[in-house]
């Protein structure tokens, strides 16, 4: 589970599917373009649009030290 923030717009999350077997085992990666208390909204690959998805889906791809 992610918590955003305004500074972690533009940052890269991995959404990992809340149901095994859903996907390969893969997470996808995707681009948080804006977030509000219950939603982040992340576009993902090559979509045009951003997708609302549940932060306790996401996890940062590449963790700040």
């Amino acid at each position: 589970m992610i918590e955003p923030t305004e500074k972690d717009i533009g940052r890269s999350v991995i959404y990992d599917p809340p149901h095994p077997g859903a996907r390969s085992g893969r997470g996808e990666e995707g681009i948080i373009t804006s977030f509000n208390d219950h939603i982040v909204f992340v576009r993902y690959g090559s979509d045009k649009h951003s997708k609302g998805t549940d932060p306790r889906d996401l996890r940062w791809a590449n963790e700040r030290s």
